[in-house]
C-alpha cells in the first residue's frame, strides 16, 4: 500500500504453504511523481536495489506488478504530449519494461507480472478525472487473490519503501515468529521514516524539466544529487 504493511492471508493454521513471507509492489521503469509533477526515469535501480535487499532479509518470494506498459499509452489515452518523447510517443511501441532487472534473479525468488493498466488521474487536483491510483490498487488486490494463498504473510510495499529489522533482529522472519508466538496479530503496519542520506557518496544530477535540478541552477545551488555508481 502508499504507507507499507504486513498482513497475514489467511486467519486460519492449515497446512504448511510454500512461502512464510512475500512482498508485491507495483512499479515501472519511468512513472510520473503524484500530479505528473516530476518524471522519476530511475525504475530499474530503485528495483534492483530493492528486490536485493528484500531477499536479504528474509523474503522468500517477490511479485513484480510491471506498469512500465501502461506509461507509453497514458499520454497518447489523454491526448498529451510525453515529455520524453514529445509527439513521437503517440506512435511508440518498444517499451522498456523491468524485465532486464527480474532477469537478474532466480525464477524460484522473483516473478514478473505484466501489468499495463493505466492510472485514471494520478491525483491530479481539479481533475474531472476523479479516478485515483487505480492500477496499483487493482495490481495490490491481484497480488493477494493470487499468491495470498501460497504465503502465511504478504507485504504491499513501494520499491522506495524498505522494511528494515532493527534491535536484535537481522530477518523478518524472526520479527514474524514472534509475532505469532506471542502478539496473535494478523496485520502490521508501520509509520514512515525518511532515511537520511550520506551526503558524501552521491553527485550531482540534472533534470532540464524540474527547475530546482537544471544545469543553469547548479552553478548557484545544485539542490539534486543522485548514488554514485
Amino acid at each position: 500500500s502508499v504507507n507499507g504493511g504486513i498482513a497475514i492471508t489467511d486467519t486460519t493454521i492449515p497446512k504448511k504453504k510454500k512461502h512464510r513471507l512475500v512482498a508485491c509492489t507495483w512499479t515501472s521503469a519511468v512513472h510520473q511523481r503524484r500530479g505528473n509533477e516530476r518524471r522519476i526515469s530511475d525504475g530499474k535501480a530503485r528495483l534492483r536495489e530493492w528486490i536485493a535487499f528484500n531477499l536479504g532479509v528474509g523474503f522468500d518470494h517477490i511479485y513484480i506488478f510491471d506498469n512500465s506498459g501502461a506509461n507509453a499509452t497514458i499520454f497518447r489515452l489523454k491526448n498529451e504530449v510525453d515529455p520524453d518523447f514529445g509527439s513521437d510517443a503517440k506512435q511508440r511501441k518498444d517499451v522498456d519494461d523491468l524485465r532486464s532487472v527480474t532477469d537478474l534473479f532466480p525464477a524460484s525468488k522473483v516473478t514478473r507480472i505484466e501489468w499495463p493498466a493505466t492510472i485514471c488521474n494520478n491525483n491530479r487536483p481539479a481533475h474531472d478525472d476523479p479516478g485515483e491510483r487505480s492500477s496499483q490498487y487493482a495490481a495490490e488486490a491481484a497480488c493477494r487473490a493470487r499468491y495470498g494463498s501460497q504465503t502465511d504473510w504478504m507485504a504491499s510495499m513501494d520499491p522506495d519503501e524498505y522494511f528494515v529489522p532493527m534491535g536484535e533482529y537481522t530477518s523478518w522472519k524472526q520479527i514474524l515468529d514472534k509475532v505469532d508466538k506471542e502478539e496473535g496479530r494478523s496485520m502490521l503496519k508501520f509509520r514512515s521514516t525518511r532515511a537520511r542520506p550520506l551526503l558524501h557518496t552521491l553527485v550531482p544530477t540534472y533534470d532540464e524539466g524540474a527547475k530546482e535540478c537544471t544545469r543553469e541552477m547548479a552553478k548557484t545551488n545544485n539542490q539534486c544529487l543522485t548514488k554514485n555508481e
